[in-house]
């Protein structure tokens, strides 16, 4: 054998002998919890719910590692059917659809957690602007958010490239197509992000966002639908970068910053 690796004798036992590496013993302690979390819920949780209950027990991990580590195991959530090799296009992720992890669990204690957002119109006198808002669902306080003239997936994802804070571990959504491309989840994965989207056609799934986005319709946007989209965009941009932060009284006040 060491001739054949063309090591020595020596190098060879002492490999052998050396102790496992911090990520080995990670991973076998990993592999253990998840698999208690699988039994538990007699197997019906993939591993973004698996990670979601690790990471609320204080066991801190990723949706990618865990889902390895059940691949490794050959665990696999009820349900799921692994597809078999196609060689012909692969399918475009455009199409991606995430679980319902949020579940409609607004009430939230750890700031900066969990992130919900969404996509509004903005009506003016000559034309419609889009509002991208991305809010910290313990404080109800808009951390990113992007103005544009489109709906295209850049208006979800340049708010999040441009953000200089932490990012939050969960991001919830609704299925939107924006929500669902390929260049927003490369940047979630790139960070550790895991993904929430709501059920189809249940807009209450995501009811922060949407009160959110009606009281700004309320106070801001209808009292001045006359202005153009140019004024109209000034008008936001201090709403929600000052007036809504600092000046506004809400009604979770004890939560916030």
């Amino acid at each position: 054998m060491c001739s054949l690796l063309s090591v020595s004798r020596v190098g060879y036992y002492e490999w052998i002998k050396r102790d496992p590496s911090q990520r080995k013993l990670r991973h076998e302690f990993l592999s253990q919890e998840i698999k208690r979390v699988y039994n538990q819920h007699k197997g019906r949780y993939g591993s973004p719910r698996i990670a979601l209950q690790l990471y609320k027990e204080g066991i801190e991990t990723k949706k990618r590692v865990v889902a390895v580590l059940m691949r490794e195991m050959r665990l696999c959530a009820k349900g799921y059917h692994r597809r078999k090799a196609s060689y012909g296009q692969p399918k475009p992720i455009e199409s991606a659809v995430k679980e319902n992890l949020l579940n409609r669990q607004f009430n939230q204690e750890i700031i900066d957690d969990i992130w919900v957002t969404d996509i509004t119109y903005i009506p003016c006198s000559d034309g419609r602007l889009y509002l991208s808002t991305y809010i910290d669902l313990t404080t109800r306080i808009p951390r990113c958010f992007s103005i544009e003239n489109h709906m295209r997936k850049s208006i979800v994802i340049d708010p999040l490239i441009d953000y200089k804070g932490k990012y939050p571990n969960f991001i919830h959504s609704d299925r939107g197509s924006q929500y669902r491309s390929y260049a927003l989840q490369e940047f979630l994965d790139k960070y550790g992000i895991i993904h929430s989207m709501s059920e189809p056609g249940t807009p209450v799934d995501n009811a922060v966002v949407e009160s959110y986005h009606r009281s700004i319709k309320r106070e801001l946007i209808y009292p001045n639908k006359h202005k153009t989209k140019a004024e109209m965009k000034v008008l936001i941009i201090d709403y929600l970068t000052d007036y809504y932060v600092n000046k506004r009284i809400h009604t979770n006040d004890s939560k916030r910053i």
